[in-house]
């Protein structure tokens, strides 16, 4: 029970001391602020001055970065489609046709030297 008691009191000091000490950094303290603000504002102003041109410039160049690479993807998949249509229906075809075309030859030439 003396140890609470005791922490009570040294709590209750502590608050005796710290307020009137936080009073003082307030009174200190927001003049000092509002100081550094007002020196601030210039150079914010110039760096909002300065800083909005430029990145809307860095803006712009990845933006027609971005649409390059966007057209030039498309196009891509475009060719890559037609390349795969090439290989899967087209080849396929003219290689089946290019058999049944061979096939068609050899025994129009085993027919030619049997009768003639």
């Amino acid at each position: 029970m003396r140890e609470l008691v005791k922490a009570l009191l040294v709590g209750l000091v502590g608050l005796v001391v710290l307020i009137p000490l936080g009073f003082v950094l307030l009174t200190l303290g927001l003049p000092a602020m509002a100081v550094l603000f007002a020196l601030t504002v210039p150079i914010v102003a110039v760096l909002a001055v300065i800083g909005i041109p430029v990145f809307l410039v860095m803006l712009l160049v990845v933006v027609l970065l971005v649409v390059v690479f966007a057209v030039l993807g498309a196009f891509l998949s475009i060719g890559f489609a037609v390349v795969k249509l090439l290989l899967v229906v087209a080849l396929p075809i003219a290689l089946l046709g290019w058999v049944v075309s061979a096939a068609i030859s050899a025994f129009s030439k085993r027919d030619k030297a049997a009768t003639g």
